[in-house]
C-alpha cells in the first residue's frame, strides 16, 4: 500500500539538502588537510618541517649546530653522548628536551626516533625532560651511549580537563568535580557500548546493563535521577567533538500499533554508533555548576567525548584484531525431580499443562537440560584500523571498524561498521576543523520476557525458564517439516505456549541503524587576547524495524496466518554554537569573558507500517496482505531551542579562582509565556598549598564549592491535548479526548543544586584524595501521574513536587611504586546517593513507568518522602491490633490465614511499598601493573545494598520449576500465623496424602501443596533481596614485543592483549546476575533492579593484537 506523506517528503529533502552539503565540506575539509599533510607521506612533496627532521636523521653534527639551545655557548672539550628517549610503552618521545646542567645553554632536543647527540664535558649532569613526564638525570662520567624510559608525571597529566562547551581548563581552577578517562583506560575493558567501559571507574556514576543479549543498551545516572516522569530521561547529555550526540533507547513501534514494547524484546542506546577506539578521552561534568553552560540540556549531567585526532610526524598506522569468546554467566536452577502435570482440586492427576507439579520421576525418564542446551557459547570478531598524521599547520585522522557478535541465543547477534575522519587545517591565526562519522548497525533479535502486546504468545526466556524437563524443548518440527505441538488436538494454538526454538527460527526480527555525524568548526585567534569560535553540527539517524511472525504461530487468532509490521524512527538534530573569548593578565590577576549563542532544531518522525493474515503460504510482504488488514501511522515531533550564555573566571596568583556563567534558553515546548528561563552558576576554589610552606607530604591541597541553577523543559506537544482516532458506531461517528490530558501553563522543572569538595596530593603526587558533597533539588516536576478517571483522563501533565538527591562521592589515586621497570597504579573510588521525592498535590500517590511491571511488583516513586527507586508490590498481611475503626496491622507481627482458602491472606494494599532499589553505595577498585613490556590490570566493582526482585524465581515458582518448590520434598507444607477473621492461633499442614474441607469444599493435600506455592508467589518480599556484590568486572593482561622487532622500520609497534570480563561475581542474590534493568531505556525510575526473564549476562575472554606501522 503506497502511503504519500508530502510533509514527511518535504523535510527528509531538506535534510537530505543538508546532510549532502555537510558531506561535500567534510570533503573539501579532508582534501585540504589531506594535501597539507602530503609531506609526511609523499617524499617528492616534503615540507619544510620534514627536511628539518630528514637533516637530524643523516647529519649528527646538526643538533651541535642548529639545534642546540644556544649556539653561542662556550665549546666543549668533552664527549659525545647518544641516546633514545622513550615512553614506558617503548613509543619514542618526540622533542623531549637534553640539557646539561652546569652548562645551561647547552642543550638538543631529541628527533622523529627519539633519538639526540650532544657533546657535553667529561663529567657532566644531563637532564632529560618533556612536558608530562617526570624528568630524569644522566651523568657523562658512566658511558656514552643511554636509553632512557621517561614515566608519566600524574600532576601534570591531570592538570588540564575539558568543560562545558569544550573548553580546556586547569583543574585547580574548577569549582566543581569533574571526572576522566583516557583512551588507555576505557581500552582495558572495552565495550561496543562505551557507557560499560565506565562502570566500576567513575564515583557517582551508576551503569546498568540491560541483558547480556548482542546488541543490548545500557542505563547511565550520574548522582541520581531527576525526573519522576516516565516519558522523562534521567540520563546525562552526550556531546561528541562538541556536538550534542542522541544517546535515546527508542522503541521502533508501539504497543497500540505493532505490539512492540520496551519489555518484549532488547534495544540499544545510541551511543553505541560510537567506534570506541575512536576515543581519545571522556569527560564525565557531574554537578549542576560543571554542566550550566548546556542550560536545560543538562540537569542531569554531561558526558563530553573527544575523538582522536593525528599528531604531528610521520603517518601511522594502527591495526587492531581481538576475538572474543562469551558464555552465559549463571543460569537459573531447575529442581529436577517432578515432572509436567498438576492436581486437581480432588486429587485427580492431569498432564494437560506445561507446569512441573507433576509425580516425582522415576530413574528411567530421559531428562533434558533445556536451559543450559539452549543457550551457547558466542564469537565476536573486533577489528580497527586508523591513519593518522599531521604537522605544524594540520592534522588528520581516519579510522573504519566492524564489530560482529554473535549472541548467546541462537539465531541473534549485533553487527556494527564505523568510518570517522578528523581533520584540523591552520592558515595563519585561522585554524579550521572537520568532523565526520558514519555508523550502520544491524541486530538480529528475538522476543524475550513477552510476546507482542495484545497479539498473543510469549517470550523465548519465559518458554524457556517453565520448560518441563521430561520433554525435549528442542523438538519444535516433526520429521515433514510441519510444527510440533505438545498438546496438538488437545489445546487450541492461541491457548498453547509457543516453543522458543520455533521463534528465534521461524519468526524474524531485526533493526538496523544508519548514522551519520558531522560538524564544521573554526576558530580566529583575532589578538593574542580575543578569539572567536564557531561551529555547526548535524546528526541523523535512522533506524528500520522489521519483525515478522509466521503462519501457525502461537498468537491470537486473528494473528495466525501470519503477522508482518515495518517501521522507520528518523532523526534529525542541526546546531550551530557561535562563541567569543577574552582574556587578559593585569599583574596578580588573570580574567576571562566568555559570551556565546547556541541554536537546536531536532525532528522526529515516526512511520509503523502492519498487517496480518498472508493471503498466499510464503510470500512475505504486504502486497499479499489485504488491504482491510493493513494499518498505518505516522507521527511527527519538533523542537526548537535557543541559548544564549555567558561565562566570567577571574584568578589571583594561580591559587584563588572565581567563575560565574548565566544561560538563558527559549523553548519551543513551553508555552509563550514560560519559554524564556534563566540558569545561573557560581563556583570557586582555593589552592591553600600556595600559601602554606612547601613539604614533602601535602604537595596539593584545593578546596571548592559551586551552586547552580539548571533544569529541564516540557516534551514537546506536552501543553497539547489531543483527539483520538474517529471511530464507527452503528451510523455515527464519534472522537474523542486521549488518555493523556495536556497543560497550556507548564513550566520548566528547575533544578538547584550544590556542592562541596577539596582536593589533596600527597608525597609529591603519589596518593591523591578527591571528596565531593552534594545535594540537589529539582522542583516543578513536570509529571504525569495517575489521577482520578473522573476527568476523562487516565494520566494529566502537571507542575508539582520535587525530587531530592543528595550524596558523597570520594576517589583515591595512588602509585606504590614508580620505577623505570616496575609501576603500580591504583584507584579506590565509593559513593552513595540518597534520592527521595517532596511534596507533591494531594491525590498523587506513585509515579511507575508503564513498561516496568513485573510479577507482583512495579517499580516506582513515592511523593512526599518517599524512595525515588522504590518497589511497590503485594504482600502477606498482619495480625492486628484494635477494634473498628481503629483496627491496624502489626507491621512484622504474624501473618493471617484466610479461614475461606486456608492459606496466607494477601493484604488488600496494591500500591503497598516494599523495596528500595537505590544502593547504600557503590564504588571500584583500578589496579594497573607494569613490570618492563608487561602489564597487569584489573577492575572490581562493589555495590552495598539495593533492593533487587527475581523475578525470574517468582516465575518459576508459578510453574513448580524452582528449586525452592522441593521444600519438604513436596511431601507437606505448612502455615503458621492466626485466624484473619477470629484472630485465634492458626497453625495448619497440608500432607500430600490427606484431604481437607476448607469453607465447604474438599482438597487433596495434593492440590494444597499446590496453591500453597501460588499463595507464595503472591509475597513479593519472598523474591525481594538487598543486594550486595563483589564482581570481577574485568582483567587484562597485554605484553608490548616492540622492543624485539626493533631492528626493523616496517612495524613500529606490536603488543598482544589477553582479557577477561565479568569473570566471577561474589553476591548474596541468588539469581542470575544482580545487575539488572529488564525494560532498557525506560524513563521515570525506570526498570534498573528488576530481574525477569532476561537473557543471562555473560562472561567472556578476548585475544587482541595490535600492530603499529
Amino acid at each position: 500500500m503506497q502511503v504519500k506523506n508530502p510533509p514527511k517528503l518535504f523535510f527528509i529533502k531538506i535534510n537530505n539538502i543538508f546532510s549532502t552539503i555537510m558531506q561535500y565540506c567534510v570533503l573539501a575539509a579532508f582534501f585540504s588537510v589531506f594535501s597539507a599533510t602530503a609531506a609526511n607521506i609523499y617524499p617528492e612533496s616534503r615540507t619544510e618541517s620534514a627536511e628539518l627532521k630528514e637533516v637530524m636523521l643523516t647529519d649528527p653534527s646538526y643538533g651541535l649546530e642548529k639545534n642546540k639551545i644556544d649556539a653561542g655557548a662556550p665549546e666543549q672539550t668533552g664527549k659525545t653522548i647518544t641516546g633514545t628517549v622513550k615512553d614506558v610503552h617503548g613509543q619514542p618521545i618526540i622533542g623531549a628536551n637534553i640539557i646539561e646542567e652546569d652548562a645551561s645553554s647547552n642543550g638538543t632536543v631529541t628527533d622523529i626516533d627519539g633519538k639526540f647527540t650532544l657533546q657535553v664535558g667529561n663529567n657532566a649532569a644531563v637532564r632529560i625532560s618533556y612536558i608530562g613526564y617526570l624528568p630524569q638525570t644522566i651523568h657523562s662520567t658512566e658511558r656514552t651511549h643511554f636509553d632512557i624510559t621517561l614515566i608519566e608525571d600524574t600532576r601534570a597529566l591531570e592538570e588540564i580537563v575539558i568543560t562545558a562547551m569544550g573548553i580546556k581548563r586547569e583543574r585547580k581552577a574548577l569549582g566543581y568535580a569533574v571526572s576522566d578517562l583516557d583512551a588507555g583506560e576505557l581500552m582495558k575493558n572495552k565495550n561496543t557500548n562505551v557507557v560499560n567501559s565506565l562502570a566500576g571507574k567513575i564515583p557517582g556514576v551508576n551503569i546498568t546493563q540491560s541483558s547480556g543479549a548482542a546488541g543490548a543498551g545500557a542505563n547511565i545516572i550520574i548522582r541520581g535521577g531527576n525526573s519522576t516522569s516516565e516519558g522523562r530521561e534521567n540520563q546525562p547529555l552526550f556531546v561528541v567533538d562538541g556536538i550534542i550526540y542522541d544517546n535515546s533507547t527508542t522503541v521502533v513501534g508501539n504497543s497500540a500499533t505493532d505490539g512492540m514494547t520496551r519489555s518484549n524484546t532488547t534495544f540499544s542506546n545510541r551511543v553505541m554508533d560510537i567506534n570506541p577506539e575512536d576515543i581519545e578521552t571522556m569527560s564525565v561534568l557531574k554537578g549542576a555548576a560543571a554542566a550550566a553552560l548546556y542550560g536545560s540540556r543538562a540537569a542531569d549531567g554531561v558526558i563530553i567525548i573527544t575523538t582522536k585526532k593525528g599528531t604531528e610526524g610521520r603517518v601511522k598506522i594502527d591495526v587492531s584484531s581481538k576475538l572474543s569468546s562469551s558464555w552465559s554467566t549463571k543460569l537459573p536452577e531447575t529442581q529436577k525431580e517432578f515432572g509436567r502435570g498438576y492436581y486437581e482440586n480432588n486429587g485427580v492427576f492431569n498432564d494437560l499443562t506445561y507446569k512441573s507439579w507433576g509425580e516425582r520421576i522415576d530413574a528411567a525418564t530421559s531428562l533434558y537440560d533445556n536451559i543450559r542446551n539452549f543457550f551457547k557459547n558466542a564469537i565476536v570478531y573486533d577489528n580497527n584500523i586508523s591513519i593518522s598524521s599531521g604537522n605544524s599547520n594540520s592534522s588528520f585522522y581516519l579510522s573504519a571498524s566492524n564489530y560482529d557478535q554473535k549472541g548467546i541465543v541462537p539465531e541473534t547477534g549485533y553487527d556494527k561498521t564505523t568510518f570517522r575522519f578528523n581533520g584540523e587545517q591552520k592558515y595563519g591565526r585561522l585554524t579550521v576543523n572537520a568532523n565526520a562519522a558514519y555508523s550502520i548497525a544491524n541486530t538480529n533479535k528475538t522476543l524475550t520476557s513477552a510476546g507482542l502486546w495484545d497479539g498473543g504468545g510469549n517470550g523465548t526466556m519465559t518458554a524457556l525458564y517453565s520448560w518441563p524437563l521430561t520433554e525435549d524443548m528442542s523438538k519444535y518440527l516433526n520429521e515433514d517439516g510441519s510444527k510440533y505441538r505438545l498438546f496438538e488436538g488437545r489445546w487450541d494454538l492461541s491457548d498453547d505456549k509457543e516453543n522458543p526454538y520455533w521463534i528465534i527460527n521461524k519468526n524474524k526480527m531485526t533493526d538496523k541503524t544508519d548514522r551519520f555525524t558531522g560538524s564544521l568548526g573554526g576558530s580566529m585567534e583575532i589578538t593574542d587576547w580575543w578569539n572567536v569560535s564557531a561551529r555547526v553540527g548535524y546528526d541523523q539517524y535512522t533506524t528500520n524495524a522489521y519483525t515478522y511472525m509466521a503462519p501457525g504461530s502461537v498468537v491470537k487468532e486473528i494473528y495466525q496466518n501470519g503477522r508482518l509490521s515495518k517501521s522507520d524512527y528518523n532523526y534529525t538534530f542541526i546546531t550551530t554554537n557561535i562563541m567569543t573569548n577574552f582574556h587578559k593578565a593585569f599583574n596578580d590577576f588573570d580574567f576571562n569573558l566568555l559570551l556565546g549563542n547556541t541554536t537546536e532544531s531536532t525532528e522526529r518522525l515516526n512511520q509503523t507500517h502492519w498487517g496480518y493474515n498472508f493471503i498466499t503460504a510464503g510470500t512475505i510482504s504486504f502486497s499479499n496482505i489485504s488491504k482491510e488488514n493493513q494499518f498505518f501511522t505516522d507521527a511527527t515531533v519538533k523542537k526548537r531551542l535557543v541559548g544564549l550564555y555567558g561565562e566570567f573566571r577571574a584568578s589571583y596568583k594561580n591559587m584563588a579562582y572565581l567563575t560565574l556563567t548565566g544561560r538563558n534558553d527559549w523553548s519551543s515546548t513551553l508555552p509563550i509565556d514560560n519559554r524564556s528561563y534563566f540558569y545561573p552558576s557560581v563556583s570557586g576554589s582555593f589552592v591553600f598549598t600556595e600559601v602554606i610552606p612547601k613539604n614533602d607530604i601535602l604537595s596539593f591541597g584545593k578546596i571548592r564549592t559551586s551552586w547552580a541553577q539548571v533544569g529541564k523543559d516540557a516534551n514537546s506537544y506536552a501543553t497539547l491535548t489531543y483527539l483520538t482516532d474517529p471511530f464507527s458506531f452503528g451510523s455515527f461517528v464519534g472522537v474523542g479526548n486521549q488518555y493523556v490530558s495536556g497543560n497550556a501553563y507548564l513550566k520548566p522543572e528547575i533544578q538547584r543544586a550544590w556542592e562541596v569538595g577539596g582536593e589533596f596530593r600527597f608525597l609529591n603526587g603519589r596518593i591523591g584524595l578527591d571528596y565531593t558533597y552534594y545535594h540537589s533539588k529539582t522542583t516543578n516536576q513536570i509529571a504525569s501521574p495517575r489521577l482520578s478517571n473522573a476527568n476523562g483522563y487516565i494520566m494529566s501533565s502537571i507542575n508539582s513536587g520535587s525530587v531530592i538527591n543528595k550524596g558523597m562521592e570520594i576517589s583515591i589515586t595512588g602509585k606504590p611504586i614508580i620505577t623505570p621497570d616496575f609501576e603500580w597504579d591504583i584507584t579506590l573510588n565509593t559513593s552513595y546517593n540518597r534520592g527521595r521525592l517532596g511534596e507533591f498535590l494531594a491525590g498523587v500517590e506513585i509515579f511507575y513507568p508503564t513498561d516496568a511491571q513485573f510479577g507482583t511488583i512495579k517499580a516506582a516513586s513515592i511523593p512526599n518522602g518517599g524512595n525515588f527507586l522504590a518497589l511497590i508490590g503485594s504482600r502477606y498481611a498482619y495480625e492486628t491490633k484494635g477494634e473498628g475503626d481503629q483496627k491496624e496491622e502489626i507491621i512484622g507481627g504474624r501473618y493471617q490465614i484466610d479461614p475461606t482458602t486456608g492459606l496466607y491472606k494477601v493484604a488488600s494494599s496494591t500500591s503497598e511499598v516494599v523495596g528500595n532499589r537505590e544502593p547504600k553505595f557503590i564504588g571500584g577498585l583500578n589496579n594497573s601493573f607494569r613490570y618492563k613490556d608487561l602489564t597487569f590490570s584489573f577492575l572490581l566493582d562493589l555495590r552495598i545494598g539495593g533492593d533487587v526482585y527475581n523475578g525470574t524465581e517468582y516465575y518459576m515458582v508459578t510453574n513448580g520449576l524452582s528449586k525452592r518448590t522441593l521444600e519438604n520434598g513436596r511431601e507437606y507444607v505448612t502455615v503458621t500465623g492466626v485466624n484473619s477473621e477470629t484472630g485465634e492461633d492458626l497453625n495448619q499442614t497440608y500432607h500430600i496424602d490427606q484431604q481437607y474441607t476448607i469453607s465447604g469444599t474438599t482438597y487433596s493435600g495434593k492440590a494444597m501443596i499446590q496453591k500453597y506455592w501460588d499463595n507464595y508467589a503472591s509475597n513479593s518480599y519472598h523474591f525481594i533481596t538487598s543486594v550486595n556484590w563483589l564482581k570481577l568486572r574485568s582483567m587484562a593482561i597485554s605484553y608490548d614485543f616492540t622492543k624485539m622487532i626493533k631492528n626493523q622500520s616496517v612495524i613500529k609497534g606490536l603488543a598482544v592483549t589477553v582479557t577477561g570480563t565479568n569473570l566471577f561475581t561474589l553476591t548474596n542474590y541468588k539469581g542470575m546476575d544482580p545487575e539488572v534493568s529488564t525494560a532498557g531505556g525506560t524513563g521515570g525510575s525506570g526498570a534498573t533492579g528488576i530481574d525477569y526473564c532476561s537473557v543471562p549476562a555473560t562472561s567472556s575472554f578476548t585475544f587482541g593484537v595490535n600492530v603499529t606501522f
